[in-house]
């Protein structure tokens, strides 16, 4: 079914649809989706992606009978079962979670750093069906775990979340997306942190299939404020993730990271995007990748730097290795600067793994595939390395061995 019928058929069951206002905007994205013409070569968003899959499907959503569970652990940590999207209410003398409002949508329509034809995005705006919003409440250090998941089979879920970081808060967060079935999840995160505030974010993807999961995240920093985000993408299914951060205020920072394992014919779409917009602020984009058998993966890079962002540290990286012939990663660093006072770098290395590297491990008695193994593990071991979340690091690195046992 086509995206204009979708939307009349199931428009009453879709969030806010009696608001005159995002009535308007969404006939708006109708409009663009009626006369896009798709076009996969200029537009990141369709990269590596069957047209078919994603924008003539059929709208499925089920309110999910269990409710989620929230657990106040008393360590000052949360565990938090998100099921379908939903969340249930919750608040204390740290955290407070709600509902996504009308509001909350408003601040997603409104951001104009992501781009007009981003149809995954305009997809989730059109027909969200679910979300939250959790406030860190000022001068607390938490951590939360979200474990996303999906209950039935070919469900369409398109999800807002809303993350708020007030003044000298700190957060831990951790967000498991490992589901089995034949569903897809779109996510829009907005993440904003005060001053003196500080985000850790990891997100854990290991999905089925036939699982399809597109994660759009929007982050803001202000004075003194820092965000740091690492992916870790182990799914057999269909991933995108595109992040976005903008630095408002002066001496805030932004790191995002990423790191995908690929095999068979299973594609990924990575983007990241920094936009610098004051003074003394620092960013990192790094993304790793794995690529085996038939898999493909794309990764954007953007630094943007204002005039006003003097003394700005801006820093790209992109690196692969491909472990079969078939395999390929597209790389594409860019970097816009308008400011005269700047450290800028980008750089990209991909190809097949170090031959000589595998001739000296073999000189020495290893086999290659045990050589190989070796060197896929110092390949990434600079990141694993830097986790100093003890469960985060355990989860990874059983993961990880999953993934390399399967290397013959």
């Amino acid at each position: 079914m086509n995206i204009h019928d979708n939307y009349q058929k199931n428009k009453k069951n879709i969030f806010f649809s009696k608001n005159k206002e995002i009535q308007n905007h969404r006939e708006k994205l109708i409009n663009i989706f009626e006369n896009d013409r798709f076009d996969k070569k200029n537009n990141d968003s369709l990269k590596n992606i069957n047209l078919k899959n994603f924008f003539d499907f059929k709208y499925k959503y089920l309110f999910p009978e269990e409710i989620s569970v929230i657990n106040n652990n008393h360590d000052n940590s949360y565990s938090i079962v998100s099921v379908n999207g939903q969340c249930s209410n919750f608040k204390d003398d740290k955290i407070e979670i709600t509902k996504i409002l009308e509001e909350d949508y408003n601040d997603f329509s409104n951001n104009n750093t992501f781009e007009e034809n981003d149809h995954f995005v305009n997809l989730n705006s059109l027909f969200l069906n679910c979300g939250f919003k959790i406030v860190i409440k000022k001068n607390n250090n938490i951590k939360i775990k979200i474990s996303n998941i999906v209950t039935d089979d070919d469900l369409t879920i398109f999800q807002k979340n809303n993350f708020i970081c007030e003044e000298g808060s700190s957060l831990n967060l951790i967000e498991e997306y490992e589901n089995k079935n034949n569903s897809t999840l779109n996510i829009l995160n907005v993440i904003k942190l005060e001053k003196h505030s500080q985000l850790n974010h990891f997100l854990i993807q290991d999905n089925s299939t036939n699982h399809n999961l597109i994660i759009t995240s929007h982050s803001s920093c202000k004075k003194d404020s820092t965000y740091t985000q690492k992916v870790y993408n182990f799914s057999e299914g269909y991933v995108r993730n595109f992040h976005y951060s903008e630095l408002l205020e002066i001496n805030s920072e932004a790191d995002l990271q990423g790191i995908f394992f690929l095999k068979d014919s299973n594609t990924s779409n990575n983007k990241t995007f920094v936009k610098h917009l004051a003074e003394n602020c620092k960013s990192n984009q790094v993304y790793k990748g794995i690529l085996k058998d038939l898999s493909k993966a794309t990764y954007f890079s953007n630094t943007h730097v204002d005039q006003v962002a003097q003394k700005t540290e801006g820093y790209q990286l992109s690196k692969g290795i491909l472990l079969s012939e078939n395999a390929s990663y597209f790389s594409k660093p860019e970097l816009k600067i308008y400011a005269d006072d700047v450290k800028c770098s980008h750089g990209s290395t991909i190809g097949p793994i170090d031959e000589n590297a595998i001739f000296y491990l073999r000189s020495r008695g290893m086999s290659k595939i045990a050589a190989t193994k070796i060197l896929i593990s110092s390949f990434i071991n600079e990141e694993l390395s830097s986790i100093n979340n003890e469960q985060m690091s355990d989860i990874i690195q059983k993961k990880l061995l999953r993934y390399l046992s399967a290397i013959k």
